[in-house]
């Protein structure tokens, strides 16, 4: 079901249905556009139920992050997967981020991460958010103002499956996009970045052999270069608990003014990684893991305002700026 706030903005929405594109479409009460351009708030790896205060892993906030997301009042709120600890299971969504995050739940387009599927076939995930989640595949897309967003499945980009040419999802994605080629801006968004500066090594799917190259998930690059080719101007992701910007780059992680930006938000409560192995990558353009927050993106006709918001409590950081679209 779409609801209220979705029909006054106008969303439309296409599910992900094993290599199909289903179109469903709100009916919106005036052709008047809205005076205010719409935002979006997104972060992940968020609502946990409980840390011993004082771990190298810091404490558990995710409830002050749920407290800032309603404050900002986003037009939309993009949880980008690892949504509940530790398993993802229903009865943990339903005694933790029920409470944290339930109010946003009408508001809120999730992707999920590898933790949601530590529970079987992501069942709790599935069952908890209902059509929100577009089960089985997790996979969709919709509209936000002039900007087309694709919500992204990339915890079933395995090494069998992987999410590469010929996978159910890339299919998807490729008609999806050929669809929405017209769209002045895109945004996509999924658990696992691409491109990633991490404290450990663990990387198959890279094209150099360096400790900074992306996630340990099989077809993300093949997802990028696809995305890269039909225009998408922004990527979010997080898994990786901190927050990065990279400037615009290619498939090659090749620094491209014409490129994808990608920004890593894992900053929503779990806890805080250590930065990532010397040396730090050239194309990160800003990089924060002593502060949990969100990031706020305002999507104009053909620009975006991008703008990293902590906690009141943590230490101080900013980034922020405009970019236009491609």
């Amino acid at each position: 079901m779409i609801n209220a706030r979705a029909r006054r903005a106008g969303i439309a929405v296409a599910v992900g249905v094993t290599g199909l594109l289903v179109a469903v479409t709100a009916t919106t009460g005036s052709s008047a556009a809205p005076s205010v351009d719409p935002t979006i708030v997104a972060v992940g790896d968020i609502a946990c139920q409980s840390l011993q205060q004082n771990t190298n892993e810091g404490a558990c906030r995710s409830g002050e992050v749920a407290d800032l997301v309603s404050q900002l009042d986003p037009t939309r709120f993009l949880p980008l997967g690892d949504l509940q600890y530790s398993k993802g299971s229903l009865d943990e969504y339903q005694r933790v981020w029920d409470v944290q995050f339930g109010g946003l739940n009408p508001i809120t387009m999730p992707v999920p991460g590898n933790h949601e599927y530590s529970t079987p076939d992501g069942g709790g995930y599935f069952q908890y958010f209902g059509a929100a989640a577009h089960g089985p595949t997790g996979y969709y897309s919709y509209d936000v103002g002039a900007w087309h967003i694709v919500a992204l499945n990339s915890a079933i980009c395995d090494s069998v499956q992987g999410c590469g040419p010929g996978s159910p999802q890339y299919q998807w994605l490729a008609a999806d996009l050929a669809v929405h080629r017209g769209t002045p801006c895109t945004l996509a968004y999924q658990h696992h970045p691409p491109f990633d500066w991490r404290p450990w090594q663990k990387f198959v799917d890279t094209d150099d052999d360096g400790p900074n190259a992306g996630s340990e998930v099989a077809g993300l690059r093949d997802t990028w270069s696809l995305l890269d080719s039909a225009g998408v101007d922004v990527m979010l992701t997080g898994h990786n608990h901190m927050y990065q910007r990279w400037a615009p780059q290619d498939v090659t992680g090749a620094r491209d003014p014409n490129g994808i930006t990608e920004f890593i938000v894992g900053t929503g409560g779990r806890s805080l990684y250590p930065l990532g192995k010397k040396p730090r990558p050239k194309n990160i353009a800003a990089v924060q893991n002593k502060a949990f927050g969100v990031l706020q993106l305002t999507l104009h006709a053909r620009s975006y305002d991008y703008r990293w918001i902590g906690l009141p409590t943590d230490p101080r950081f900013a980034d922020a700026g405009t970019a236009t679209c491609r």
